[in-house]
């Protein structure tokens, strides 16, 4: 393409030059002509002539013609001129004369030149296009692999083929990047970007502000009831109502013109889905907190609007937090977590509002920081240590076995709750570490007992989801077993139902390995979960504790009631030990002997107990018992049990 253009250039320079060579010739042999016959040559005075304009003049001598003057407000040019007369001959008739003269040589030259650059130009494309068709064809077969959809009509030129294919391969190009941007940075139900992905972007977006102190914010959203919609209508239901969430929130995003793409094939980074029901818009360009309130309201006013999915409709909403870069935090990830914090408050305050993070928000962000930090040294210094709970017999007294639990004594804050430093374990995966410790030591204290002839008791550990997604868990039970020396059959393992409801067949199945060795599996919390009592058939699981508010409510409740009495009855068809636990008053533990329940746990029986103290208890008090029978007896005190005065 740039070879022909240079090559019409060259025909054009050389046509003008042609054509000027040719003009000034004519123009110089007919003033000769006009000079020999004298035919209107007039003779004038000098002083009666006066100089053309400065155009003229240049234009003359380009013409090779300088003496032009004006003479009677015509131009004319002189000849045999002296000091004081001059003869003159009309100079526009003489031009007009010569451009006759030259049309028909300067036409025979544009046609030579247009039908020599037209017939190269034939050639040119024709040799092209013949270089071409092989590259077409390839292209064709490229694009044919990715889209069966391509059709190469052989009828078209190449250049025609050849362009359909590229621009093809481009909307290929295009799709094929969003595909893998959607499979490695986006969460696979809503499409929109991950965690990671997300807080990478907005680190980027800071940065390149930074010089100009620029404000970001950032709105963490919460769905309200969300947990409602999974637990009436089923996971696949809630997985629907997210769809149309991420969507609603895609649509605010482009509408207040916040987004970072602005082509809606592409993935949209300003928007994020965190997990869960928890979703983020970052705004890179804050003038005023007003702006994100506004933000806020238009989100909260598209959330409350009905979902309708088939023939159900459902109402939710949100909770949202507010933080500001950088007047809340000073990285991304802290902002997340600041916005985070504004969303509790939020919630706490009520459902279907917003609010800005401000600093007496951050001492709960504080606190959890300062356990993070303080559990990290905790594990090394050893300030950890297992109590012991045990679950009785309410018919003898007889111990079951015991829970292990976990506690923390702080040299300076004095005893952590569980309550508080659990969650914030789980959150960071400290309690992967966490947990194989108490697993070790618990079997550790088992196995010193089993020696001493606690036979027929057993220890449970429990287990949260956080370590059936990163263990393989009959591995890694076993070898706990195994380096403590203790039996299976005297281990049991405490789920809680929520875990169940979402573990995979894996899962599953590694516990079904785990019962085969003698380990038997329980399944904790039982009857808040909201899971299908028909998962009890298939479950590999051997005891329902059912969870103490699902009691306090059997209590005051008729429906409750017939509910736990219902559980009993399947529970005992079933096969199935029932544990009744966070037992506190006697009326409870009178209204579970009526239904039938016989094991109980709780702060009537007994709270958990350091190890010195379980070993006096039960070999100092009941050492006969234990030697017969292999297990011990935990006589609670006399004025707390049912019966006793």
């Amino acid at each position: 393409m740039v070879k022909t253009w240079r090559l019409v250039s060259l025909y054009l320079v050389i046509l003008v030059l042609l054509s000027y060579v040719i003009f000034v010739t004519s123009l110089s042999m007919n003033v000769s002509l006009y000079h020999k016959q004298q035919a209107t040559t007039v003779g004038v005075k000098v002083s009666n002539l006066t100089t053309p304009t400065l155009a003229i003049k240049i234009s003359s001598a380009i013409l090779l013609q300088p003496d032009v003057y004006n003479y009677r407000g015509e131009l004319h040019l002189a000849f045999e001129q002296n000091s004081e007369q001059v003869k003159l001959m009309p100079f526009i008739p003489l031009l007009m004369q010569s451009l006759i003269h030259i049309i028909f040589p300067v036409v025979a030259l544009l046609i030579i030149s247009f039908t020599t650059l037209v017939f190269n130009s034939l050639y040119q494309f024709k040799k092209m296009n013949k270089k071409l068709l092989p590259i077409c064809d390839k292209a064709g077969r490229i694009v044919k692999k990715y889209d069966s959809t391509f059709e190469d009509d052989a009828n078209f030129t190449a250049f025609i083929r050849l362009d359909y294919a590229l621009n093809t391969l481009t909307k290929l190009e295009v799709e094929y990047k969003a595909n893998v941007e959607q499979s490695a940075f986006c969460d696979k139900l809503t499409k929109l970007v991950d965690r990671h992905k997300f807080l990478e972007h907005i680190n980027k977006q800071i940065d390149m502000t930074a010089n100009t102190q620029q404000k970001s914010g950032l709105l963490f959203i919460d769905l309200d009831g969300f947990k409602q919609v999974n637990d009436s209508f089923g996971h696949s239901f809630g997985d629907e109502v997210l769809i149309q969430v991420a969507e609603r929130l895609k649509s605010i995003v482009r509408r207040q013109k916040l987004n970072f793409n602005q082509d809606e094939t592409e993935v949209e980074y300003n928007l994020a889905r965190l997990g869960g029901d928890e979703f983020t818009i970052f705004i890179k360009e804050l003038d005023n907190a007003e702006k994100a309130v506004s933000v806020a309201g238009h989100v909260l006013q598209e959330l409350e609007r009905d979902f309708v999915l088939g023939n159900k409709t459902i109402k939710i909403s949100a909770s949202i937090g507010i933080a500001v870069y950088p007047d809340s935090a000073s990285t991304p990830s802290m902002l997340v977590q600041m916005a985070d914090v504004a969303m509790y408050r939020a919630k706490t305050d009520g459902t279907g509002v917003y609010r800005i993070y401000s600093p007496e928000m951050g001492t709960k962000m504080r606190r959890y920081h300062y356990l993070l930090d303080q559990m990290r040294e905790a594990m090394d210094s050893g300030h950890f240590f297992v109590a012991f709970q045990p679950i009785i017999h309410v018919d003898g007294c007889n111990i079951s076995y015991f829970e292990a639990l976990v506690r923390w004594e702080h040299p300076i804050d004095g005893t952590i709750n569980p309550a508080e430093f659990i969650p914030i374990a789980e959150d960071s995966n400290l309690i992967l570490e966490l947990g194989d410790w108490i697993l070790a030591e618990a079997c550790r204290q088992m196995a010193a007992w089993y020696n001493a002839g606690m036979k027929n008791v057993r220890i449970s550990v429990n287990v949260s989801g956080i370590q059936l997604k990163h263990r393989s868990l009959n591995e890694w039970v076993m070898e706990a077993i195994s380096r403590a020396g203790l039996p299976a059959s005297s281990l049991m393992l405490e789920i809680t139902e929520s875990c169940f409801i979402e573990a995979s067949d894996e899962i599953i199945c590694e516990l079904e390995k785990l019962r085969a060795e003698g380990v038997m599996i329980a399944i904790d919390d039982f009857g808040t979960g909201f899971s299908s009592l028909s998962l009890l058939a298939t479950l590999p699981v051997d005891i329902l504790k059912i969870d103490q508010l699902f009691i306090s409510e059997a209590m005051a409740n008729k429906k409750y009631n017939k509910i736990l009495r219902s559980i009993v009855e399947m529970a005992e068809k079933l096969d199935l030990k029932v544990v009744a636990e966070g037992i506190e008053r006697v009326d409870q533990l009178e209204l579970l002997k009526s239904l039938g329940v016989v094991y109980i746990q709780g702060y009537l029986i007994s709270r958990p107990q350091r190890p010195s103290y379980v070993g006096k208890k039960v070999f100092d008090h009941s050492a006969n018992h234990l030697a017969q029978t292999g297990t011990g007896v935990w006589a609670p005190q006399p004025s707390r049990f049912l019966g006793s005065s």
